[in-house]
């Protein structure tokens, strides 16, 4: 028994060697889907995780439309501060003053050389105004409180987190949808030419596989090196992307966290489930294009499928 399986993986593994430029073809199309596929995968969970992580937020930015600091100030920060307060749903010890001096430092500090070119310029008090961050005592009247607060006097808008949840959604529909798409053709044309390409050996082995069922050889025993060469075609092109994806995620990860204060998923806590993913993914193709191919061609050939 061990013996017979000793065989038939060796002659699958022969057979990928022997036809190495059709293995390299279908092995680099299929990773092109595992790739995309898997990145799609993980734009659209890190924008779920930021789509909660934007909804559970219950702070708003408040900016104001008339200085609050400085020698031309129009009003005091206690001022506006009791303004604010003033609005029931707004939690006294989360009423934080900013001010456009350390909004704008806050920036540098975020973006860095993005914003340097704009500090040497000189004069970049004026560029952000004042603003409060305030936090809600509760969230089910958020939207309520918001508009409260765009009422003030003082107020010359609030950046409502809650906007950017409903443009991500949007985002992660569109790469869901483009996603399907293109994986779904690319994964018919990795299955076409997986298929060819073990119709390849068949033809290439076609008076072997006669004589092997001749003598009593059954469609499992026939089928088992192509599947193998499937199976070692999907399991290459899934060690590959997953390796493909693992560096542009990681190359991703510091430019998400510089945009977006949720931050990347950390890579490590989907690490093993990806790496299952997509060694599954892979050998499922190789395996179903092999199946597919050889149990064609056995049927056209006189093959007893049940065998």
């Amino acid at each position: 028994m061990f013996n017979n399986f000793k065989y038939l993986v060796r002659e699958g593994l022969r057979n990928a060697w022997a036809n190495r430029l059709m293995t390299l073809a279908s092995v680099g199309v299929l990773v092109c889907c595992l790739v995309l596929m898997g990145s799609a995968v993980l734009v659209s969970v890190n924008i779920s995780h930021a789509m909660k992580w934007l909804q559970d937020q219950n702070v708003v930015m408040v900016f104001l439309n008339s200085t609050v600091s400085g020698s031309d100030a129009s009003y005091t920060v206690s001022d506006v501060r009791n303004q604010i307060l003033s609005v029931d749903n707004v939690d006294e010890n989360n009423v934080e003053f900013i001010s456009k001096e350390k909004g704008f430092q806050s920036l540098l500090d975020r973006f860095d050389e993005k914003l340097k070119i704009i500090d040497s310029l000189g004069d970049t008090a004026n560029i952000l105004p004042d603003a409060f961050r305030v936090g809600f005592k509760d969230p089910t009247r958020y939207e309520t409180t918001v508009q409260q607060l765009k009422n003030l006097d003082v107020v010359y808008t609030v950046r409502d987190n809650r906007k950017y949840a409903e443009k991500l959604m949007g985002i992660n529909k569109t790469v869901t949808v483009v996603g399907v798409w293109i994986v779904g053709l690319l994964l018919v044309v990795s299955l076409f030419i997986i298929t060819n390409t073990i119709k390849l050996t068949m033809m290439v082995r076609k008076l072997e596989i006669s004589i092997m069922k001749s003598v009593g050889a059954t469609d499992w025993f026939i089928r088992m090196p192509f599947l193998v060469e499937g199976i070692v075609i999907g399991l290459t092109a899934g060690i590959l992307s997953f390796a493909l994806v693992s560096y542009i995620y990681s190359a991703a990860t510091s430019a998400i966290s510089s945009i977006m204060s949720a931050g990347a998923l950390p890579y490590m806590s989907m690490i093993w489930w990806l790496l299952l993913a997509f060694l599954g993914s892979g050998v499922l193709s190789g395996a179903l294009g092999s199946l597919f191919s050889i149990s064609k061609y056995l049927k056209d050939d006189g093959g007893v499928s049940g065998d």
